[in-house]
C-alpha cells in the first residue's frame, strides 16, 4: 500500500480499508479515497465520466493526479478521489429522501445522456445479455415467467428509448448530507441500456429481505411511488416506461440468480428466486399500478 500511495506522497496517512469483502476501495487520512480496479478500461471510463459530470454540476468525486500528472497508477489500477461530504442512508427511515433521490437521479440521466457522445461504453441490450449470459445460467424458474419474458418483456423492451446509465444505483452508491444528495459514486460499469434500468435496480435492492415483512411491504410500495414522482418532477416517464418498470425488477433479478448461481452462492441465489417468483405473482396481479 505504501508503494501505491508515493504516486501523490501520502505515504505518512494514516489507510483505513472501506471495502473489507472486496479489497477496493481504503480511506486516507480521513481526506481521500483510494479506489482499486483491476479492470482498467472500467476505471478510465469512470474517471472520465465523474469529470464530465462535474461540469453539468452533478455531485460526484474529484479525483487527484498523481504526482507524474496521470489519473491513475503506473499499472492502472488505483485512482484516487477527495471525500465526498454524506452518509449512506437508509431509505425505509427516511422514506421522503427517495422524492429527493429521484429527482436526482432524473437531473443524472439528463447529464448522462448530453455526456454519452464523449463516452465509449457498452452496450447492454438485455435482449442479448439474456440469450447470452442470463437464461444458460438459470435454475428453478417457472416456465411460465422464462416464457413470459422472451414474449411480453421483450415486447416491451424494444420500444424503450436507449442512453447511458449509472448501472450499479443503490443505496451504498449514494451519499446524502443535511437532506439533499451529496455524491454519486462508482460509476465503473455504467453502460448504454434503458434509464429505468437504473429505477428498478434500486427499488429491487430495497426489496430484498423485505417480501415477508407486511410492515416493510407497505413501505416499500410508498418508496416506489415516491421513486417516480420525484424522477417524473425534472424528467417524465413515458406510459410504456411506467409499464415495464414492475417487470423490469423481475429481469434484474433474472440476472442475479445466474450471477450468484456461477458464483456457486446457493443462498443468495435461492433468495433471488425467492424474490423473482414474488415479483412476478405481484405484477400478475397488477398491484404495482402508478
Amino acid at each position: 500500500m505504501i508503494e501505491v500511495l508515493k504516486n501523490w506522497n501520502l505515504c505518512d496517512e494514516k489507510v483505513t480499508p472501506i471495502d473489507s469483502i472486496h479489497k477496493s476501495t481504503w480511506d486516507i487520512g480521513g481526506k481521500y479515497i483510494l479506489k482499486h480496479n483491476s479492470n482498467i478500461k472500467e476505471l478510465y471510463r469512470g474517471i472520465q465520466m465523474a469529470n464530465l459530470l462535474a461540469t453539468y454540476n452533478i455531485p460526484v468525486a474529484i479525483y487527484e493526479k498523481t504526482i507524474e500528472g496521470q489519473w491513475v497508477t503506473p499499472d492502472g489500477t488505483f485512482c484516487l478521489m477527495k471525500k465526498m461530504m454524506g452518509n449512506h442512508i437508509d431509505f425505509f427511515d427516511t422514506p421522503n429522501m427517495i422524492i429527493e433521490f429521484g429527482k436526482e437521479l432524473a437531473k443524472l440521466h439528463i447529464a448522462l445522456a448530453i455526456i454519452e457522445p464523449q463516452i465509449e461504453c457498452n452496450d447492454n441490450n438485455f435482449i442479448n445479455e439474456w440469450q447470452n449470459y442470463i437464461k444458460p445460467g438459470l435454475v428453478n424458474i417457472p416456465d411460465d415467467i422464462i416464457a413470459f419474458i422472451e414474449a411480453q418483456f421483450f415486447d416491451m423492451y424494444i420500444k424503450l428509448p436507449r442512453q447511458l446509465i449509472h448501472r450499479d444505483v443503490h443505496a451504498q452508491n449514494v451519499l446524502f448530507n443535511d437532506g439533499k444528495l451529496s455524491g454519486w459514486l462508482d460509476f465503473d460499469i455504467n453502460c448504454r441500456n434503458v434509464r429505468v434500468f437504473d429505477l428498478a435496480y434500486l427499488l429491487g435492492g430495497l426489496l430484498c429481505g423485505k417480501i415477508n415483512d407486511l410492515t416493510g411491504i407497505a413501505l416499500w410500495k410508498k418508496l416506489y411511488q415516491n421513486l417516480v414522482i420525484g424522477y417524473e418532477s425534472n424528467n417524465p416517464l413515458s406510459k410504456d416506461e411506467k409499464e415495464i418498470l414492475p417487470f423490469m425488477m423481475i429481469a434484474i433479478e433474472l440476472l442475479f440468480v445466474t450471477f450468484w448461481n456461477n458464483q456457486d452462492n446457493i443462498e443468495y441465489r435461492d433468495n433471488s428466486i425467492t424474490l423473482v417468483k414474488w415479483l412476478f405473482d405481484k405484477c400478475k396481479k397488477k398491484e404495482f399500478l402508478l
